[in-house]
C-alpha cells in the first residue's frame, strides 16, 4: 500500500525506530488512518504507541461520540489512551481569538503536556499533502514571506506528520480498502471557518479553471521555499556572527554599517535573530517593526532610538544595541557585604535583603520553605563568607536547583524573557564561590538543604 511504504519511508528518514509516539486521534479519517499505519508498522520498527484525543466540547454529542470512538480504537488496539475535554470556545473567549486559533493553540498545549508527563519522544499528526498546499494557500492570501510559504513541517520538534506527501485520496483510499470506520467532523463542511472556505471553494475553483494541479505546485512551492529559507538562515548565522559586538553592558549589539553591506533579505532575517537573543522569542515582532528598524539604520543618522514590543533598540554612530535606552540614567551598580542576622537596604532598586540562621533538629521543620519567591533557605554550612548582594557582572554563572551543570546567568535570564533592562536589577546574593540565590528567581544547587544539614540561612528580600 502506498501509505504503508510512505511512513516506512518517513520512519528511516526520521530515525524513529524505538521511538515513543503518541499517536493524535480525532477519530477524522487522516488521524484513523495514520493510527492504523502505525500500529501495523510498529514491530517492524519497535514503535511504542500510545492514543491522545482532545474534546474540543465544540459539537456537543457528537464531541463525547468522537471521544468514545477513539477509546474504543485504542482498546481494541491494545493502546493506551488519553483522553480529555477542553472548553475552547471559552478560551477563544477570554483571549479574543477565533475558535481555529483557539482550538488549535488548546490542542497543542494538551498534546505536549501529555507528552512531556508521560516521557513520550514524538507526537504523531495526521496533516497530509492537500493539508500543506491550504496552509501555503492560506499563508499567501495573509501576506507570508518565505517562512509562512514553507507551510508545515515533516518534523517539527517533537511534532512529527508522516502523511505530509500522501494525497487526501490516498488516505480514503486505505481506509475503504481496510473496511477501516472513522467520524465525520461536520465542522470541517463550515465555510465560515478561513481553511473550509481555502478547502472548499477557493481550490476547487483553481483546479476546474486555472490548474488541475494546484494541490500538486502549491506543495513543491512549499518544498522550494523551505529550502530557501535554510540555505539564507544558514548566511544569515555567518552574518549573525560575523557583525555582533562585543558586549559592554549596554545590550545585545551589532555594527550597523556591517550589517547594511549584506542583501536586504539577509537583513531582515539577521535583525530577527538578534531580536531573538535580545528577547527570548520573537512574540509580537512583525515585518513592519523590522522594516521600520532598517529604515532608521539605512538613513544612517548619528543616533536614533525605537521602541519595539518588550524591548527598546537603539543606535549610537555605529554601534546598534537591543535593549539599552538613551537616557541620563545609568545602569543600577551596587555591591555590600551583609552578614548573618543582618540586613541591607539597596536604594539603587529599592530592596531590602536580610539573612538569618538557623539550627534545624533531627525531626525536620516544616516551617524552613516557603512558597514565596522572596523568601529563600540553604545549607549554611555550605556558605563560605563573606556574603555580598550585587547585580550581574560578566561572566556570572550558577548550576540551577535541581541541575547538575552550570549555566551562565546570561542565559538563565534569556531563557526565562527576562528585560535586558531589567536583569541589572535584580539582587544576587553571593559568597566566595559564586551566587547563591538569584534573588526572586532560583538558588544554586550546591547550596540547598539536604539530609545532612544541622543549620540552614534563610534569605529574605522585600520592597522598600
Amino acid at each position: 500500500m502506498v501509505l504503508s511504504e510512505e511512513t516506512k519511508n518517513f520512519i528511516k528518514r526520521h530515525s524513529m525506530e524505538g521511538s515513543s509516539i503518541l499517536v493524535a486521534v480525532s477519530g477524522g479519517t487522516d488521524s484513523t488512518a495514520l493510527l492504523h499505519v502505525l500500529t501495523e508498522l510498529g514491530p517492524e520498527f519497535d514503535l511504542n504507541l500510545s492514543v491522545a484525543h482532545l474534546n474540543h466540547c465544540i459539537r456537543g454529542e457528537s464531541s463525547a461520540e468522537d471521544a468514545e470512538f477513539v477509546r474504543k480504537i485504542a482498546d481494541e488496539l491494545e493502546l493506551k489512551s488519553i483522553i480529555e475535554k477542553r472548553p475552547v470556545t471559552q478560551v477563544a473567549e477570554e483571549k479574543s481569538q477565533s475558535l481555529e486559533e483557539a482550538a488549535r493553540d488548546v490542542r497543542y498545549d494538551f498534546l505536549t503536556e501529555v507528552a512531556r508527563a508521560a516521557g513520550i519522544e514524538l507526537v504523531a499528526l495526521g496533516h497530509n499533502k492537500n493539508d500543506q498546499a491550504e496552509t501555503i494557500l492560506m499563508n499567501l492570501i495573509r501576506g507570508a514571506g518565505l517562512r509562512g510559504l514553507g507551510g508545515m513541517k515533516e518534523k517539527n520538534g517533537r511534532y512529527v506528520r508522516p502523511f505530509l506527501n500522501v494525497p487526501r485520496k490516498d488516505i480514503k483510499n486505505y481506509l475503504e480498502s481496510k473496511e477501516i470506520d472513522y467520524r465525520f467532523d461536520e465542522t470541517n463542511e463550515d465555510t465560515t471557518f478561513t481553511r473550509n472556505r481555502i478547502r472548499h471553494e477557493l481550490i476547487p475553483r483553481l483546479e476546474e479553471n486555472y490548474n488541475p494541479n494546484i494541490i500538486d505546485n502549491l506543495f513543491r512551492l512549499g518544498n522550494l521555499a523551505r529550502e530557501a529559507r535554510e540555505f539564507i538562515e544558514g548566511r544569515a548565522e555567518g552574518a549573525f556572527k560575523e557583525i555582533r559586538l562585543p558586549e559592554k553592558g549596554d545590550g545585545i549589539c551589532f555594527n550597523r554599517e556591517k550589517l547594511l553591506t549584506l542583501h536586504p533579505y539577509i537583513q531582515r532575517v539577521t535583525i530577527r535573530k538578534f531580536l531573538k537573543e535580545a528577547r527570548g522569542n520573537l512574540e509580537d515582532i512583525t515585518f513592519s517593526h523590522v522594516e521600520d528598524l532598517l529604515t532608521k539604520l539605512r538613513k544612517e543618522p548619528a543616533s536614533t532610538q525605537l521602541d519595539l514590543p518588550g524591548i527598546t533598540f537603539s543606535l549610537d554612530r555605529d554601534r546598534a544595541c537591543f535593549g539599552v535606552e538613551l537616557t541620563d540614567t545609568p545602569k543600577p551598580c551596587f555591591c555590600f557585604e551583609i552578614g548573618p542576622e543582618e540586613s541591607v537596604e539597596i536604594e539603587e532598586v529599592e530592596v531590602e535583603i536580610s539573612l538569618e540562621t538557623k539550627s534545624i533538629e533531627t525531626e525536620r521543620d516544616p516551617d524552613i520553605f516557603d512558597p514565596d519567591r522572596l523568601i529563600e533557605t540553604v545549607d549554611w554550612r555550605k556558605v563560605e563568607q563573606p556574603i555580598t548582594v550585587r547585580n550581574r557582572k560578566d561572566g556570572d554563572w550558577f548550576v540551577p536547583l535541581g541541575m547538575k551543570g552550570k549555566k551562565k546567568l546570561k542565559d538563565f535570564f534569556i531563557d526565562l524573557k527576562v528585560p535586558i533592562k531589567e536583569r541589572d536589577r535584580i539582587p544576587l546574593v553571593c559568597d566566595r564561590r559564586g551566587i547563591i540565590w538569584i534573588v526572586g528567581f532560583r538558588i544554586d544547587e550546591r547550596y540547598k538543604v539536604d539530609e545532612s544539614t544541622e543549620e540552614v540561612l534563610t534569605m529574605r528580600a522585600r520592597e522598600i
